[in-house]
């Protein structure tokens, strides 16, 4: 079993190598789309990382830090199979990320980075496929005479502008067009597109997740040229969801190239147009037969990028689907968000972004809209969601989630001093002093962070469905002219006192809790919706309740009911707290675990609460 130790950059060493106390490990994540994990602890520790084969997995132990909790899975499928963490012994708490079977990683490129003694980010390479060593060629081994050949063998060598056949077999699936490359996938669309080049330039790696490449195309190489490509490459990956890979084979001074996603396949273009790349020497329809030109979706529009959910949000907006790849890139130190064959509105909506966001820039490279987020000593980055195919939302997570912003004032911010929340505007006690003010909802997505609330069937979380139908509530109420802020928009922890300070401090007029409910493994026939209030927040979970019974004929009654919540109990406005389902119930965990659910969950809430509000008059 070979093994490899991994060193930590010097500048981590001379910063950290003081002994580490003992702690707990307070933060973990792994985001397969940037193959980097990042953790914190309460006390200060040095990492210890070991990379082993067979099967392929890096291993962090972390001495002197307990883990405060029972081992936690989490499987991602693609070039990345899994994480474990886990207490390896009394006192070192070990986290384990698996490589899919036949990947590898070079332990040279594995990257650790402390930003302090007690927070740390794991940057991994892009795994690759082990190198198997093959048999000599039949010729070389000892076998029975073959069968005389009738026909020559075809000669090693790759025609200059071979002849193709669109009726059968693999030219089916790859055409060279009048405007670029086309790759037909049986009306497949990729669920992410993520583009490299290698670093001679002379590659460019395409990465299409959730496709299978037809058989005539799996594990080919196919010549192309044409346009700067010599040859095109297919390689199919054993994982699931599957990720198929495609490698156009380039001269150094060919411009990269992109994928647009098309009905029925895709289009490959060189950034720049044709023109960069063009030389007369391409075949023609005319000669070859091929299609004359692949029709192009129509460019979207980006309409608005601006802050929203009191600045821990970052919300992109288009005039049509988005389609999108995101990725952390190491070298600039931001999170890119690529938007293919976009453009921006001539008067973009929203913030000005070099006043009031100045982390975020937003660029257009070509065909695409770039938008990079950078993080800030106030700010990091959280998960990119596509709550509908036009809108986009990133959180935005405050290095001290469990401190809020300060009270409103009349100053704005500056460029010297950035933080994540948005000045709103000063709220009176008396309505009829402001009229056309808007009411204020307060929306508590249950746990987050470390503390991942019920565990269920299948080890579904209770913190990954409630955090998504907080979203899309948040959502549903702004639409509907409603000002939302949220205890949290990401996956960060904050404490119940935070909570209910947070609805207090900013005068909510309502406040609503979103949780997922759990009993006994051995109970999976409980299931069904419970809402909970203390003292003035009946008419809200009576109101509430109705309208998702209504809307959500197939859920359970498991009536309203009265609980001393501690943030029912001291939250000064009317408060719910409402049980979406039940993470242990054979219903509810596999409905809950649907996005188009969890929108229709958070629609009937959001309905309920304006219902209420219209009778209350507010």
């Amino acid at each position: 079993m070979r093994r490899y130790w991994l060193l930590l950059s010097f500048l981590s060493a001379v910063l950290f190598s003081s002994p580490a106390l003992a702690g707990q490990l307070t933060y973990w994540k792994f985001y397969p789309n940037r193959n980097q994990l990042v953790f914190s602890t309460d006390e200060g520790v040095q990492p210890k990382a070991q990379l082993i084969f067979n099967p392929t997995r890096l291993v962090i132990n972390l001495p002197g830090t307990t883990l405060g909790g029972p081992t936690v899975y989490e499987e991602f499928g693609g070039t990345i199979r899994r994480m474990r963490v886990a207490q390896f012994d009394d006192q070192t708490t070990r986290l384990v990320i698996e490589l899919a079977p036949g990947y590898i990683i070079d332990p040279d490129q594995v990257i650790f980075k402390g930003s302090s003694p007690r927070q740390w980010s794991v940057q991994l390479p892009i795994p690759e496929q082990e190198q198997i060593e093959l048999p000599p060629p039949i010729s070389q081994q000892p076998s029975r005479p073959s069968p005389p050949v009738t026909e020559p063998p075809k000669p090693p060598s790759i025609p200059e502008n071979p002849p193709v056949d669109t009726s059968t077999g693999e030219f089916e699936y790859f055409l060279v067009t009048d405007n670029g490359l086309f790759v037909r996938l049986e009306g497949k669309k990729p669920q992410k597109i993520k583009a490299q080049r290698s670093r001679d330039g002379r590659k460019m790696d395409f990465y299409l997740e959730g496709i299978s490449f037809p058989a005539d195309l799996a594990d080919k190489t196919l010549p192309v040229n044409c346009y700067g490509v010599t040859t095109i490459e297919f390689f199919q990956s054993p994982t699931s969801p599957p990720v198929g890979r495609l490698t156009l084979n380039v001269t150094e001074d060919s411009p990269d190239w992109r994928a647009v996603s098309k009905s029925g396949g895709l289009v490959l273009l060189p950034e720049g147009g044709l023109d960069r790349v063009s030389d007369g020497s391409c075949p023609t329809s005319s000669t070859t037969g091929q299609l004359d030109r692949i029709p192009l979706p129509e460019k979207v529009t980006i309409e608005s990028i601006e802050l929203a959910n009191g600045g821990t949000q970052l919300s992109i907006s288009a005039d049509s689907k988005i389609t999108y790849t995101d990725d952390w890139n190491e070298q600039r130190r931001v999170f890119e968000i690529n938007i293919a064959n976009a453009k921006l509105a001539k008067r973009l909506k929203g913030h000005q972004l070099t006043n009031d966001i100045p982390f975020v820039r937003v660029k257009q490279e070509g065909y695409n809209v770039l938008i990079e987020v950078e993080p800030t000593d106030f700010v990091q980055i959280g998960h990119l969601y596509q709550l509908k195919n036009h809108l986009l939302a990133l959180s935005l997570q405050p290095k001290e989630p469990t401190s809020f912003p300060p009270s409103p004032t009349t100053t704005s911010p500056t460029k010297s001093s950035v933080t994540i929340y948005v000045p709103q505007p000063e709220r009176t006690q008396s309505p009829s002093t402001t009229p056309n003010s808007r009411i204020l909802v307060v929306i508590d997505p249950g746990h987050g962070g470390k503390d991942p609330g019920a565990i269920g069937i299948g080890g579904v979380r209770e913190k990954d469905i409630v955090l998504p139908i907080s979203l899309h509530l948040q959502e549903f109420l702004s639409q509907n002219g409603i000002e939302v802020r949220m205890t949290r928009g990401s996956d960060f922890f904050v404490s119940l006192e935070g909570r209910s300070v947070r609805a207090n401090k900013a005068d909510a007029d309502l406040f609503v809790s979103i949780h997922a409910n759990a009993i006994s493994l051995q109970r999976p026939d409980v299931n069904g919706l419970e809402t909970y209030y203390f003292e003035s927040g009946r008419s809200l979970a009576d109101t509430i309740h109705r309208n998702v019974l209504r809307r959500i004929s197939t859920i359970r009654d498991r009536r309203v009911r009265r609980a001393r919540f501690y943030v029912l109990r001291k939250t000064r406005m009317p408060s719910v707290l409402v049980e979406v389902g039940f993470v242990t119930g054979n219903e509810d965990v596999y409905r809950l675990q649907d996005s188009s659910y969890r929108q229709r969950m958070a629609e009937a809430i959001g309905e309920g609460i304006l219902e209420y509000i219209a009778r209350a008059g507010l």
